[in-house]
């Protein structure tokens, strides 16, 4: 059932001329519970998963329009899924993987790790981080190999470009942030950007070249500086093209994650629910309230995770599900 949506203009920060009147994006919401989501996975426009906090995975074939429930008996903070039945997620203090679309879940033996992010390119072959390692299975978690350890790195967030080229974010024990690169299916990593006071929480790739990094600043006189940096050579150089010089307003946060729709539109999610997006390939970017200050989504701080393919979806709290077509 659709309870609000939401049509308005986009107003610019920073622009050289006013496209306001030119360009309208719409977006849905709908609340499917009281619980929270914690973690999303959508395999494409229609399909998708959404686990909350009380056990429960939820999911969609018809791009939102209506959702069944499951109850799984498990708090997921991660979901992966690779096609409609092979999908993997992360507790607390495990690692799961279902055949049959989330109905039933079997736990993955991982050796010896605390699981903290995973990334499965298709239902065989995956990733998953535990801190300071990374292991590959490429039989669908049944056997795992060491393919890194690095003593002080600690990853974050993959994205593979390819079954080749991938990009690792991670930070070390000094604080540094660092981007890692593999062209040869995750065997081997490469340092490839190395940034002090820096930290990034996720990663997003809209072609073998164009890709986003989403995470923040930290000065310690005056906090945090939610920052968005791009590259346009598959990882190898990135560029800052957002930043927030008001770190003690509203908008002085650390942004969560990042996701495109296509070269031009993507959306990056903030720690407190606040959100910017961009229409024109990340060369300017708009909050998503209008000159009075007034929120354009509802229920500021409610989101906690963002998915989607070329409809992107944010959700969190009291059940909240938006949708941006």
């Amino acid at each position: 059932m659709k309870t609000q949506v939401f049509l308005f203009s986009i107003l610019l920060i920073t622009y050289t001329f006013n496209i306001e009147a030119q360009i309208g994006s719409e977006f849905e919401t709908d609340h499917l519970t009281t619980a929270t989501f914690l973690a999303g996975s959508f395999i494409s426009d229609n399909e998708g998963w959404l686990a909350d906090d009380a056990g429960k995975l939820w999911h969609t074939t018809n791009g939102g329009e209506t959702w069944s429930s499951t109850f799984a008996e498990k708090n997921f903070l991660k979901l992966d899924f690779a096609d409609a039945l092979n999908g993997f997620g992360i507790t607390s203090n495990a690692a799961w993987k279902t055949t049959d679309g989330g109905s039933t879940w079997s736990a993955l033996l991982l050796p010896g790790i605390a699981a903290n992010t995973l990334y499965f390119l298709d239902g065989n072959t995956g990733f998953i981080s535990g801190n300071e390692v990374i292991y590959k299975t490429t039989d669908g978690g049944q056997n795992w190999s060491t393919i890194y350890t690095g003593e002080g790195i600690y990853f974050l967030d993959y994205y593979f470009i390819n079954s080749s080229t991938g990009i690792a974010v991670a930070y070390d024990d000094n604080s540094n942030q660092t981007i890692w690169r593999t062209t040869n299916g995750g065997t081997t990593w490469s340092n490839v950007y190395d940034e002090e006071n820096y930290y990034i929480n996720a990663v997003w790739f809209t072609d073998e070249n164009l890709g986003w990094t989403a995470g923040y600043y930290y000065l310690p006189n005056a906090g945090k500086l939610p920052v968005i940096n791009r590259t346009d050579d598959g990882g190898l150089t990135w560029e800052t093209v957002y930043t927030d010089d008001n770190p003690g307003d509203a908008r002085g946060q650390e942004f969560i994650d990042i996701r495109f729709k296509n070269e031009l539109e993507g959306f990056a999610l903030a720690s407190r629910s606040q959100t910017v997006y961009t229409i024109d390939g990340g060369a300017t970017w708009q909050f998503t309230y209008d000159e009075s200050g007034t929120q354009l989504f509802p229920e500021w701080g409610s989101y906690k995770i963002l998915d989607g393919v070329s409809d992107l979806y944010l959700a969190g709290r009291n059940g909240i599900v938006t949708k941006w077509k």
